[in-house]
């Protein structure tokens, strides 16, 4: 009788803890959805001239304007173009970094079709550079893109950056961790060539 007592104790432990497992687990699956519709908050959108602290660069756009013509390294074949976006980047960490070069990505039409970015450094052409902390250059983004494809007016870029966090999850030490959009520009395209 008394272990008839004890089976039938364990059975009603065991699914009374079922019981408010599976309500935890809908309570927080309730809860997380609830955070995912919550709305998220606007990104900033900058034009030339101004500036935005994109985490690990301080970057301040300066013109874009799509070409034919050669640009540093970069000949567009028939049938494509160059859109080329030029912008003034400040390394804000410690050390040197040549991080930048997926910083900006294309957005509308173009996200789709355009591929990677190349990067040069205006004042000697060279490619993707590392850019010493606290000195501001002037980056010239281009994209070779199919000639119909490129916009009228006026071209959007994503900003992409990482933040800083002053202690790594796995390792406890501070980085610049995270990436996650920061913002958009909005330029006037011009054509050149």
């Amino acid at each position: 009788m008394r272990s008839r007592f004890l089976n039938l104790r364990t059975k009603a432990i065991a699914w009374l803890t079922a019981g408010i497992g599976s309500f935890a687990a809908l309570a927080t699956a309730f809860a997380l959805g609830a955070f995912e519709a919550a709305d998220k908050p606007e990104l900033p959108q900058i034009t030339a001239g101004e500036s935005l602290d994109a985490g690990k660069w301080l970057i301040k756009p300066l013109k874009a304007w799509v070409t034919d013509q050669k640009i540093f390294s970069v000949t567009p074949k028939e049938g494509q173009k160059a859109v080329v976006f030029a912008v003034e980047l400040m390394n804000r960490t410690i050390q040197s970094d040549s991080g930048y070069a997926n910083t900006f990505h294309l957005l509308g039409k173009l996200q789709a079709i355009a591929e990677q970015p190349l990067a040069y450094l205006d004042r000697d052409g060279s490619s993707l550079p590392d850019l010493q902390p606290g000195m501001p250059e002037k980056i010239t983004y281009v994209w070779v893109v199919p000639a119909d494809a490129v916009p009228t007016g006026t071209i959007e870029l994503g900003i992409e950056a990482w933040k800083f966090k002053l202690r790594n999850n796995l390792t406890g030490t501070p980085g610049w961790w995270s990436k996650a959009p920061a913002g958009t520009v909005s330029l006037p395209l011009s054509e050149e060539g």
